[in-house]
């Protein structure tokens, strides 16, 4: 299965941060453009997305601590430094094998903590 090939840490990030595709996707324009300040409409626009469904994840990733509030509307990328390292990763392999990546947040369970438990099992192939 293509979900076994994800490395535990960016299984552990999707499991703990990410909710859905779209939530990924507006991470990873903040992500691809750091040293920029996005409003809500400007990232719906750049994704092709609904203004107040992008406003929704911005804020969940604000919560999360990816992302840090400039002004009323501008957020610009400022995660830790272990959260960024991870999420420089989860790009990468998102490029290369974005199917494993979408596969995982749809299959992953609504149990955040049952979810990082079992990215621990060991499994038999």
């Amino acid at each position: 299965m293509a979900t076994s090939r994800l490395p535990l840490d960016i299984k552990e990030l999707l499991t703990t941060f990410i909710d859905s595709v779209g939530q990924l996707e507006v991470l990873l324009v903040f992500f691809n453009h750091q040293n920029r300040a996005w409003n809500a409409f400007g990232v719906s626009q750049e994704l092709r997305s609904h203004e107040t469904i992008v406003r929704q994840q911005i804020e969940k990733l604000a919560a999360s601590g990816f992302l840090k509030q400039d002004s009323e509307e501008n957020f610009s990328y400022a995660p830790t430094e272990d959260l960024a390292t991870k999420v420089e990763g989860l790009s990468k392999f998102y490029r290369e094998m974005p199917v494993a990546v979408i596969a995982f947040i749809y299959e992953k369970p609504t149990d955040k903590l049952k979810g990082f438990a079992d990215a621990f099992k060991i499994k038999k192939d």
